[in-house]
């Protein structure tokens, strides 16, 4: 059973009580200011009090002090780490930027010795080559409204000052 809780409760409702009775004796004229600010330092100390029960004890904060050092010691070797990883990824990139420019070089062309045509073959360079053509767009049409009804029975007439694009 928790303890704590035999401690809260009641020391709650007695500090409340304190509050509402020296509110009403301050109202009535009973007490005045100063009393009423000693009702109000009571209640205070009534709630106060489990709490400073509850403060961890020297042992356990030496325990949350050492935790907190270990996880900061964590952080900042993570944090090294992290920095480590980012430098072995620009080394990376930059030998792989070396090789690929290493094999344009070793790859570039080599000059092209002009072959006789064989008899029976076809010289491509010299036959016609299919040239692409760019498609002809076709006009989107554009509806007029003229903010007709089912059952109107005026005949349609066009403003004269709409331009109706022709097919």
């Amino acid at each position: 059973m928790n303890t704590t809780r035999l401690i809260d409760i009641p020391s709650t409702i007695l500090a409340i009580l304190v509050i509402i009775g020296g509110i009403v004796l301050f109202y009535v004229g009973k007490i005045a200011w100063i009393e009423f600010s000693f009702c109000l330092g009571v209640a205070a100390a009534l709630i106060g009090g489990p709490v400073l029960l509850k403060a961890p004890s020297p042992a356990q904060a030496q325990q949350l002090s050492t935790l907190t050092e270990t996880a900061q010691a964590h952080d900042t070797q993570l944090q090294a780490q992290q920095q480590q990883l980012g430098q072995v990824q620009d080394l990376a990139v930059r030998a792989v930027n070396s090789v690929t420019y290493l094999q344009q070089q070793v790859q570039a062309p080599a000059p092209v010795q002009p072959q006789e045509p064989v008899q029976g073959m076809v010289n491509l360079a010299t036959m016609p080559q299919p040239q692409f053509m760019q498609p002809i767009l076709q006009p989107i049409p554009q509806y007029v409204d003229y903010h007709r009804h089912w059952g109107d029975s005026a005949p349609i007439t066009a403003i004269a000052t709409q331009k109706i694009p022709t097919p």
